[in-house]
């Protein structure tokens, strides 16, 4: 990884990640959120998630859902961060889908061949919209931003 998250004084682990809470958001400095390769995130097994983009895919909806939830002042959600498989594509046409149990150990069924492919089409599909759609989840007219409160503990108007 990059070195530039532990030179702006942020707490990484070893591997250089950004150590997050289980919002995303940064343990040493609360304004930042990580997601992706760079968040240093902790799944339900007790282990830091692998890097891959199932992992980008949960800790980008986590923290989109949770820095939406503090600036309208709801609930911030609680949901798994959980890792189902690897997905590796092997060209246009092939593919292979390794499914892992809770240790994030390969399980004996995996998808393979032009069906995994297909699988892996329709992931990039989704992110596409999604990178088309930037503003899907982001709050409207009916969630009103709310008042932060400042450093000090005191609620200012936003």
């Amino acid at each position: 990884m990059h070195p530039i998250a532990a030179a702006s004084g942020l707490e990484v682990a070893e591997t250089g990640q950004i150590v997050v809470d289980r919002t995303m958001r940064s343990v040493s400095c609360p304004d930042v959120y990580a997601a992706g390769d760079c968040a240093y995130a902790i799944g339900e097994n007790g282990r830091p998630l692998p890097m891959s983009c199932a992992s980008a895919g949960y800790t980008n909806m986590r923290a989109t859902a949770a820095i939406v939830a503090r600036l309208t002042g709801n609930e911030v959600p609680t949901t798994g961060l959980k890792y189902h498989g690897n997905h590796i594509s092997l060209g246009r046409r092939e593919a292979i889908f390794q499914m892992v149990d809770g240790d994030v150990r390969s399980k004996s069924w995996h998808l393979g061949g032009r069906t995994a492919a297909g699988l892996k089409s329709g992931v990039l599909k989704g992110v596409g919209w999604g990178i088309a759609h930037p503003t899907f989840g982001m709050p409207k007219r009916k969630r009103r931003l709310a008042t932060a409160p400042d450093r000090a503990g005191v609620r200012v108007s936003a």
